[in-house]
């Protein structure tokens, strides 16, 4: 199993490599939600990136080629967003894992991360 960072990494290289690609990070907390959000952003050249939007538990930062990273906590608002990668953050229950599971069967690439 891959480490956190690791992770990020990935989802960075993707974005480096399709800038055109949304990224989704989704949670139960903001706190980490926020942490693992600005951890994908520092590993993409910060000069890419803009901020516009960070509020109500949701943030979002779109690149210079319209590349997409958002993150959201709760998880519910997430549901149904098309997505090239999502990055779960924090404790799974079933509701999760039903989110989780819409965004497989849309065919978005899920890395899950747990423990954070």
């Amino acid at each position: 199993m891959d480490n956190d960072h690791s992770i990020c990494q990935r989802l960075a290289m993707m974005l480096d490599e399709d800038p055109s690609c949304t990224i989704l990070i989704i949670g139960r907390y903001m706190a980490p939600v926020r942490a693992e959000y600005n951890s994908v952003r520092h590993l993409v050249r910060k000069a890419k990136l803009r901020p516009t939007i960070a509020n109500a538990g949701h943030l979002r930062s779109v690149t210079a080629q319209h590349g997409r990273l958002e993150a959201f906590a709760p998880i519910g608002p997430a549901r149904g967003r098309r997505a090239s990668a999502v990055l779960h953050v924090g404790e799974r229950d079933e509701h999760i894992d039903m989110v989780l599971d819409s965004f497989r069967m849309s065919g978005a690439i899920v890395y899950t991360s747990l423990g954070v």
